[in-house]
């Protein structure tokens, strides 16, 4: 072990972090805003990037606007979803909102095993940047795409958040929807308008997975589990807490994958461990508020 490799592994961690702070940066919002626990914001992400993967293969589209292209098909597509049938499931127990969007994730995953099979692609793209030389160190340049998409995704949902008409009115529904309602505000169309930004980002998202990763109807299940690890470790609805998680998760897994023997198959659980540890000793994560008894 030297300095150069631990160097290597913590910066391409923290670009996989990237990549994990894009994905839980939709769902953040979405989760903080209308309390609803998207299952199904995985598979908008294989969404995005299957739409990405074919822009890209069949038409020769740059992955930048193939990223583009699917955030905007897939916020159309969160609308869509939220008209026809989340709208509905706010009004119901929380349960039954757990099972309706975990159903929906079902749905999309199997139809989407249906159409394109359960075989990985890879999208083979030109490096998007030149690569990021510091020393001995190297990282590729698709690499330091993903973390610079990702970062710029956080600090646009944080500006949406605290710095926007619409982030006020999302705040204000979020602590209160009845009193938001006596106030003026249009609570559906706050929730639904919270949901659009979410599954744009998670379109976006998609596009850095199949940019870095591959493309196959699985590749969100395992996304959006390390997504909710992120808010339950950054704090609910935070949306720095979700950039600090997304970090120390990605450096969890990182560097036990890189530095202990056969690291790479439980490195996901040494995260996950850490996850666990945290949440033992501040349960409302490490950016959330606590509850007062």
């Amino acid at each position: 072990m030297t300095i150069a490799s631990v160097s290597q592994a913590v910066l391409l961690s923290l670009t996989i972090a990237g990549l994990y702070a894009a994905v839980a940066a939709g769902l953040t919002l979405t989760v903080g805003v209308t309390r609803i626990i998207n299952f199904a914001h995985g598979e908008f992400v294989m969404l995005g990037a299957f739409l990405t993967y074919w822009l890209h293969t069949r038409y020769a589209l740059s992955p930048w606007l193939g990223m583009a292209a699917s955030g905007v098909a897939l916020g159309l597509f969160s609308m869509l979803v939220y008209r026809v049938f989340l709208a509905r499931v706010l009004k119901q127990d929380e349960h039954n909102q757990l099972l309706a969007t975990l159903g929906l994730s079902i749905l999309l995953l199997n139809i989407a095993v249906i159409l394109w099979s359960p075989d990985p692609r890879v999208m083979q793209a030109p490096a998007l940047l030149p690569s990021l030389r510091l020393g001995d160190v190297s990282i590729p340049g698709n690499n330091f795409a993903v973390a610079l998409v990702g970062l710029t995704l956080f600090l646009v949902m944080l500006w949406i958040k605290t710095h926007t008409r619409y982030g006020t009115q999302m705040r204000f529904a979020s602590d209160d929807p009845e009193l938001a309602l006596h106030a003026g505000i249009n609570v559906d169309r706050v929730f639904e308008l919270s949901f659009v930004i979410g599954g744009a980002a998670a379109g976006v998202s998609g596009g850095l997975v199949a940019l870095v990763l591959y493309v196959q109807p699985t590749v969100g299940v395992d996304l959006v589990i390390r997504a909710f690890a992120i808010i339950a470790l950054g704090g609910l609805g935070n949306i720095p807490g979700a950039l600090v998680g997304a970090a120390i998760l990605a450096l969890a897994e990182g560097l036990t994958s890189t530095f202990v023997p056969q690291g790479g198959s439980w490195g996901f659980g040494v995260a996950f461990l850490l996850l666990l540890l945290v949440l033992i000793v501040r349960p409302s994560g490490l950016f959330g508020k606590q509850v007062q008894t």
